[in-house]
């Protein structure tokens, strides 16, 4: 009898301490998370950049079109 109780006890004990539940993110975790976080921001700041280059780009090419050779006359 005292030999189920204790195996009984161990068994719940046992039971209480299992989570099915993963353990949160650490310290450790977090690092290479925030990293590439950073990394991403940084790549669609470099995005839009490109992309007011690429207008800027755009805008002076229409310019000179319109403009022809002579920028006093107007087509």
């Amino acid at each position: 009898m005292r030999q189920l109780q204790l195996l009984l006890f161990c068994a719940v004990f046992l039971a209480g301490c299992e989570t099915t539940q993963p353990p949160g993110m650490g310290p450790e975790e977090q690092k290479p998370l925030t990293h590439l976080q950073q990394q991403q921001r940084q790549q669609q700041e470099q995005g839009a950049q490109m992309d007011e280059a690429d207008r800027n780009l755009w805008n002076a090419q229409m310019d000179r079109l319109n403009q022809g050779t002579n920028p006093a006359n107007r087509y």
